[in-house]
């Protein structure tokens, strides 16, 4: 059994704060519109399946896990950076068939300035890579810390009269970001 909601002193509208974030999901699947499309000299009517999950407000205020982080747009500007060095590579081996007057030292000269794009775009696309290794490093850092997330989640109870969270043995009403915050602390990833 819980104590009652700290800042109203009740018990009736306060419920454990998983029921609430579970309770918060609505699943729903249906039919989508009917839609009329032209095929030859008749027309064909077509509907989709439509499915998903409804979310509610205070449900989302009070989601555990830390936000998902997508990692596909630096891998693909990698690959397009690599493929365009790439192609930048060409000028310095088009330029060896038909060298520069004035020496080796001029053509190793040409050589080098021809190559400077190629060069600055494969040290843009390491860059890309040094930065998605931190965000995969912080993701499993993230992974790590949800247990411990959900430790301190679990032990919470929500009011829905006063829209606060509260432990029993701290006895002080929290708002639900801040609740948020002291469950991202102790899984490792607040901001």
């Amino acid at each position: 059994m819980t104590e009652p909601c700290p800042s109203c002193g009740q018990l009736d509208h306060v419920q454990h704060v998983p029921a609430v974030y579970h309770g918060g999901h609505s699943f729903y699947r249906g039919q989508g519109p009917l839609v009329a499309v032209p095929a030859g000299d008749g027309v064909v009517y077509a509907s989709s399946q439509v499915s998903g999950v409804s979310v509610s407000a205070v449900a989302r205020s009070l989601d555990p896990f830390p936000p998902p982080r997508r990692g596909g747009g630096l891998l693909t500007a990698v690959i397009l950076l690599v493929l365009v060095g790439s192609c930048f590579l060409l000028l310095p081996l088009s330029a060896a068939d038909d060298p520069p007057p004035g020496g080796p030292a001029s053509q190793a000269l040409g050589v080098a300035l021809i190559s400077l794009p190629s060069l600055c775009v494969f040290v843009a696309a390491g860059v890309l890579v040094w930065l998605y290794v931190r965000r995969v490093r912080a993701h499993r850092r993230q992974r790590r810390g949800v247990p411990a997330a959900q430790q301190v989640w679990e032990q919470g109870w929500f009011c829905h009269r006063c829209g606060g969270v509260y432990f029993t043995e701290a006895g002080q009403l929290l708002t639900p970001a801040h609740f948020r915050q002291l469950v991202a602390r102790a899984g490792g990833y607040e901001r």
